[in-house]
């Protein structure tokens, strides 16, 4: 083999990522209800619709607040946060649900190092696969963690992989908005984008993903044939 071969040639593929909500799971209802719960709390103004909540879902609580021209900081912060979490802790998963076909490609791929990367606080994230009884298929779940940026910088997806011991170029970052394609891209992985979940395909288009699927089960020809 002569060295150009080697640079145009992707190494094998030995590890995925994935984003959890939108992309492994339909968390919308249960999201958005703890989210307009806490929100009420604390806002002195009328709520957002749930249907708007939910096309924020993925970025930080401080990002979706703002998005929905909520400016909520400092002690009533706090107190959202407090009854986001206390309302989640009860009733996060009562309607969540994996999408169709996650776990028979999840048991497709068992060969590979799985991972999960979310904005999810830790504990959220673990919680949540635990009462789906996904946590079993992942070596690895990277929630949000003090000091460690949330995607789209790619510091929390370099995280995961230095889990998995895996280097970017082995492994595909699958996610449902921008922000997973852009942190797997910044990180120097494949990226592969989901067209059912909470990010526009306009928007998942223009960030240039390798590959994109309309279901989470077009993902195993994909991997299978950068593993032969």
């Amino acid at each position: 083999m002569n060295p150009s071969d080697d640079v145009t040639t992707p190494k094998t593929l030995t590890a995925v990522l994935c984003d959890l909500d939108g992309t492994l799971i339909d968390s919308a209802h249960d999201i958005t209800a703890a989210f307009l719960k806490a929100l009420g709390h604390v806002a002195c103004t009328p709520l957002p619709e749930a249907s708007d909540v939910a096309r924020h879902i993925g970025k930080s609580h401080p990002e979706m607040l703002s998005a929905l021209g909520f400016e909520i900081s400092g002690d009533r912060f706090e107190a959202f946060r407090r009854v986001y979490r206390s309302h989640f802790a009860q009733y996060g998963t009562q309607y969540t649900q994996p999408f169709p076909r996650v776990r028979d490609t999840l048991n497709r791929l068992a060969g590979m190092a799985l991972g999960v990367v979310t904005t999810k606080a830790q504990d959220q994230a673990e919680m949540v696969l635990q009462n789906l009884n996904l946590a079993h298929y992942f070596r690895h779940i990277q929630g949000a963690r003090p000091g460690i940026p949330l995607k789209p910088a790619p510091d929390s997806v370099i995280a995961a992989l230095a889990a998995l011991e895996c280097q970017p170029e082995q492994a595909l970052m699958v996610g449902d908005t921008p922000a997973d394609i852009l942190a797997g891209k910044a990180a120097g992985m494949r990226t592969c984008a989901v067209t059912y979940g909470f990010g526009g395909l306009n928007d998942l288009r223009a960030c240039e993903p390798t590959y994109t699927v309309t279901s989470f089960d077009g993902l195993a020809p994909i991997i299978e044939a950068q593993i032969s």
